[in-house]
């Protein structure tokens, strides 16, 4: 029983890993918070300003596609001009991971800007998505050892906003 028991444990880990891995290779992450939009987008700008960051800019996404969707044609299949509800990102510079990045190669200026995002969809009221793009990949090892200092910074951000 007990062989099974952990037998049981390991496929679970197994699927959980391959869960992640998927996601990684879509090149973001995204968290998932039952809630009012304008709470959870309070508690990302202060997960980011409580890791001692400073928000360079906001965009405000959704307004972008509303504005400009007459102009170009788009729309989505619902006939929506955007699939949001409400939608921005937050840029930010974390210096001190920026400069060991760019100590280990000049190319890790493709990291930049970090932004995090948060959205709600028009068809999913109350369901607010945190979340952030993946550091680009690299051959460096040092570089590869930054880029996993700032997935977890971000994903603590992503996590306490979220919570």
């Amino acid at each position: 029983m007990a062989t099974l028991r952990t037998l049981m444990i390991a496929l679970a880990g197994l699927c959980f890993a391959a869960a992640a891995q998927a996601a990684d290779d879509l090149g973001y992450r995204v968290h998932v918070k039952a809630g009012k939009y304008q709470d959870v987008r309070d508690d990302l700008k202060d997960a980011i300003v409580n890791k001692g960051l400073v928000i360079d800019y906001v965009g405000q996404f959704n307004a972008m596609l509303e504005r400009t969707a007459q102009d170009t044609g788009s729309v989505t299949a619902l006939g929506a001009k955007s699939p949001y509800k409400q939608a921005e990102y937050m840029q930010f510079c974390p210096a001190k991971l920026t400069h060991e990045a760019v100590s280990a190669t000049p190319f890790a200026i493709a990291n930049c800007p970090i932004a995090l995002f948060v959205y709600e969809l028009g068809y999913e009221p109350g369901k607010i998505y945190v979340g952030y793009r993946l550091p680009v990949a690299t051959p460096s090892k040092r570089m590869k050892e930054v880029n996993v200092k700032l997935v977890a910074l971000l994903d603590e951000i992503a996590k306490e906003a979220t919570k």
